[in-house]
């Protein structure tokens, strides 16, 4: 079950405590998707630090029970972002990134 966070104190609660400053661990999932997208590796490094464009945040228990967030970046009016991760101690793990060019109102419950 996902979480949905939209409320701008919680997302930056979120990339405080459990993001930012941690080193980058991309898996091997996260390389395959990126090329199987055709998502260049240095924009997903360009969009990740830029947090004051988040405006929401899925959190979800994953299937070996770590917990993971989903943040999405608004980058235009036709352009969200969003990158997978999972953080570890002092590191994080990124599993996936996706570029949407399309409305996520349904999927992220916007009016």
């Amino acid at each position: 079950m996902a979480w949905l966070i939209k409320d701008k104190r919680d997302i930056l609660e979120i990339i405080e405590e459990k993001i930012k400053g941690k080193k980058l661990i991309f898996t091997k999932y996260y390389q395959i998707r990126l090329a199987e997208r055709g998502i260049e590796h240095r924009r997903v490094l360009e969009i990740f630090p830029q947090f004051d464009k988040v405006f929401a945040i899925e959190k979800e228990k994953l299937r070996f029970g770590d917990i993971g967030y989903e943040l999405f970046y608004h980058l235009s009016n036709n352009i969200t972002f969003s990158i997978a991760m999972c953080p570890k101690k002092d590191k994080i793990e990124i599993i996936h990134a996706i570029e949407y060019r399309r409305n996520l109102a349904k999927r992220l419950g916007k009016n």
